[in-house]
């Protein structure tokens, strides 16, 4: 398991890359070969990283930040 980065919420101001989910254990990703890092607040994370803003938790998976269920 990686480790949990800290940050601020994030600020519309700044770069952001999209958020969805969560998504269940089960699903189908899309994979387009796009984007492998994702930003929050103009910072760049490369993908599986794991962030934690207002106790909820993100994982970029393919330039997107996916909520995990559960939080932090």
């Amino acid at each position: 398991m990686s480790e949990i980065t800290r940050v601020d919420s994030m600020d519309p101001g700044k770069e952001n890359s999209p958020v969805t989910g969560p998504i269940d254990e089960e699903s189908t990703v899309l994979l387009d070969g796009s984007e492998q890092t994702c930003r929050w607040n103009g910072r760049d994370f490369p993908d599986g990283s794991k962030v934690c803003a207002s106790g909820t938790a993100y994982e970029c998976s393919f330039g997107k930040w996916v909520t995990i269920k559960g939080g932090c």
